[in-house]
């Protein structure tokens, strides 16, 4: 099992106490002590919860946040993340730009990328996905 940079959708997942992805995710504590979230899965999660006024949930979030590492969108995730468009447009396929940025972050870093949105990765090169759902 390699290091692992969660997607937006399985630290929703994680959240909700999904029973595999929680036992996946303890799994991987156990070998490496934290996983990486990207600064854009964050954006993505805070806004949302912020729409609903879920002050509970935000505090639940922060608190996993203060457990994990964080990783931020650098300069060479941006040319990566630039050079993924690119090629995806010639190759008349599209993911989403959030998505671009989150798989750059993974690629940069040499994570593997967890997500139960296969589909909107499955595309991009030089990309390792798993899926713990």
């Amino acid at each position: 099992m390699s290091q692992i940079l969660l997607d937006t959708d399985i630290i929703s997942y994680y959240m909700r106490g999904d029973e595999r992805v929680v036992a996946n995710y303890a799994q991987h504590i156990d070998l490496y002590g934290f996983v990486y979230v990207s600064r854009i899965s964050i954006l993505e999660i805070l806004g949302g919860l912020k729409v609903k006024n879920a002050t509970t949930q935000i505090q639940r979030f922060r608190n996993f946040l203060a457990q994990n590492q964080i990783l931020e969108l650098t300069e060479n995730a941006s040319e990566i993340a630039s050079d993924v468009f690119a090629t995806l447009y010639k190759m008349g396929k599209h993911s989403g730009n959030y998505d671009i940025l989150i798989a750059s972050i993974a690629i940069e870093n040499s994570l593997t990328l967890c997500t139960n949105n296969l589909k909107d990765y499955q595309n991009i090169p030089n990309l390792n996905l798993i899926n713990w759902k």
